[in-house]
């Protein structure tokens, strides 16, 4: 089967098209180019092989958009603290079966996902290790005797659940991270 001749006044429609990909070449190129029929089936194969390669490495080498959690945070959890033996070990917040704690916690620095910093407290001062989860919402954080895990909720607020166990008491408590402007 023999291609009708094209008719050499036949345009393609032009239109403003934009493309998220630096690398990818612009269609109107490839359809005029097929038009012509200076475009064989291997081009075109090898044309729509580079657009999905570009698609794909585009999006696979964007921002990983880790959010930036260094700096000053208020932290307001609320919880408990039981004893095993009725002493309260030297860095427990928590002072009462029921009560709350408001402390800052200051990220000093970030590389990607690693955090570290100190929280402090009105009888205490920790140093702390912290992780974002791969989704870039989880927040998972150790001090020297306890360990949250929370929800980054947007760049301001972080939602946490606290824990720990020492030798002396057994802490729980949930509360939010609110930076501090």
């Amino acid at each position: 089967m023999v291609a009708p001749p094209i008719d050499p006044q036949w345009r393609l429609p032009t239109a403003n098209i934009t493309y998220d990909s630096p690398i990818s070449v612009p269609m109107e190129i490839h359809l005029k180019l097929i038009a012509k029929g200076e475009m064989t089936m291997k081009k075109i194969a090898v044309v729509i092989i580079v657009v999905i390669v570009s698609a794909v490495t585009s999006s696979c080498f964007a921002e990983s958009g880790i959010p930036n959690l260094v700096g000053a945070w208020i932290v307001q959890v609320e919880g408990g603290v039981f004893t095993k033996g009725g002493t309260i070990g030297p860095k427990t917040h928590f002072k009462s079966e029921f009560s709350s704690v408001t402390g800052e916690a200051v990220v000093t620095k970030q590389k990607g996902r690693v955090l570290h910093g100190t929280f402090t407290a009105t009888n205490t001062t920790e140093a702390f290790i912290a992780v974002i989860g791969m989704d870039n919402k989880g927040f998972f954080y150790a001090d020297e005797d306890g360990f949250d895990d929370g929800i980054i909720v947007n760049k301001d607020k972080i939602n946490i659940v606290y824990r720990q166990i020492t030798p002396t008491d057994t802490v729980a408590g949930v509360g939010t991270w609110t930076r501090k402007k």
